[in-house]
């Protein structure tokens, strides 16, 4: 009697976890077309002072402080956009000094968001199979009449969740899950901690500054996602139960 109990917790436990990594993927896609919010974060954190500061005691490339914001918007833009398509056109991105376009990145920062491109291209890889397997799962569940979570349980979930990650993370220190997270996900042989001295990546991007709002607008807008998808799901199979139902 205990295992089906049991067995139900697990499968729920799998689907939701599924529908997590699904809406995960699905904020990704949306937030890299809004350039995650740079535009807005570059006037709060003033990343523009950061530039004009930082710009002339680069050691290796000269004349960025002379950009505007909207040259620096572009930019990064670019840089999402080569991260989305494996790393292509990153070597490519430059800024104009006396006449001629001046490479933005060096080869030690171009590896570096290679392998940011590399580990998208993998976790989209694992990402799709799961949302096919999800799918699957859904729409077997909705033809053999099971339940699925309530969307009140999964938001409990959900909410949990997000606080115990919060909660580790704070005890931790983000920076330290942050330099953490990077020495596990990237090769060891490769530079990914860049002095603003000697990266016009990390100062425009005012590292590790900036990840923090967007690790903000990835949560909130993944939790808006993820209520979503299950209002979704319940929506279709409750259509579906109700066409099933004997007129009269």
């Amino acid at each position: 009697m205990k295992q089906q109990p049991m067995l139900s917790y697990f499968s729920n436990t799998l689907y939701s976890l599924a529908m997590l990594i699904t809406a995960l993927l699905i904020t990704w896609g949306i937030l890299s077309k809004a350039d995650f919010f740079y535009p807005i974060f570059y006037q709060w954190l003033d990343i523009g002072q950061t530039i004009s500061e930082f710009g002339p005691q680069n050691r290796f490339k000269e004349g960025f402080e002379t950009t505007v914001m909207e040259q620096h918007v572009n930019y990064f833009s670019q840089i999402v956009t080569a991260i989305n398509n494996g790393g292509d056109g990153l070597a490519q991105i430059s800024y104009p000094h006396l006449g001629q376009q001046v490479p933005l990145l060096r080869d030690a920062e171009v590896g570096h968001l290679q392998d940011v491109a590399n580990l998208m291209s993998r976790l989209f890889m694992v990402g799709s199979g799961i949302f096919t397997v999800l799918i699957v799962v859904v729409a077997f569940k909705i033809k053999k009449g099971r339940r699925f979570l309530r969307l009140k349980t999964q938001v409990s979930q959900l909410i949990g969740f997000v606080v115990s990650v919060v909660a580790i993370c704070w005890l931790i220190g983000f920076k330290t899950v942050f330099y953490w997270f990077h020495e596990v996900a990237f090769p060891t042989e490769n530079e990914w901690f860049f002095y603003y001295q000697d990266s016009l990546m990390t100062t425009m991007m005012k590292a590790p500054l900036l990840f923090a709002p967007i690790s903000g607008a990835i949560v909130i807008l993944c939790c808006i996602v993820f209520v979503l998808l299950n209002w979704l799901v319940y929506i279709v199979n409750s259509r579906i139960n109700e066409s099933l139902l004997p007129n009269g």
